[in-house]
């Protein structure tokens, strides 16, 4: 006995219920859908097109599945909303690293280059000492060879 009067088997054209959007049988046994029970007129015929209920409780409960769809639809904006937050910080984040890593680069030549002139000059101030050195053992040894050779004395002993 149903509490919303008489039972009445309905022809559905198809798997589809007058009421509600959505299936009336599973069509997948991984089917989120999952059919509670309906009022049975004693005696109907049970196939997948003919769906015996009681008119007023398929109404009660196909507003019922819509709430729940319309719960989870919700819940589910929610989420992407969430994420949608979180990957504009995660944007923003790349962007700020990118510009720190742009500036690093940047640091990093200036720091290289002076480095290289660094290294060069103490490269030129040790090729002048050298040079220094040179000239100055090139101006000795010219100097020593350049003075007259010393006089011979020859003593005689009585």
């Amino acid at each position: 006995p149903c509490p919303h009067g008489p039972c009445v088997p309905i022809v559905a054209a198809s798997p589809l219920s007058p009421w509600c959007p959505f299936p009336t049988v599973p069509t997948s046994p991984w089917s989120p859908y999952v059919p509670s029970r309906r009022c049975r007129v004693p005696g109907a015929p049970v196939s997948p097109h003919v769906s015996p209920r009681c008119p007023q409780a398929g109404l009660a409960q196909c507003q019922r599945e819509a709430e729940e769809v319309t719960e989870l639809m919700k819940q589910n904006f929610a989420r992407a909303l969430e994420r949608d937050g979180r990957l504009s910080d995660l944007d923003s984040r790349a962007q700020e690293l990118r510009a720190m890593g742009e500036a690093f680069t940047r640091s990093t030549r200036a720091v290289a280059r002076q480095q290289r002139r660094g290294h060069w000059r103490w490269r030129l101030v040790a090729i002048g000492l050298g040079a220094l050195l040179l000239l100055l053992l090139a101006l000795g040894l010219a100097l020593w060879l350049s003075r007259p050779p010393p006089a011979i004395v020859t003593v005689t002993v009585p």
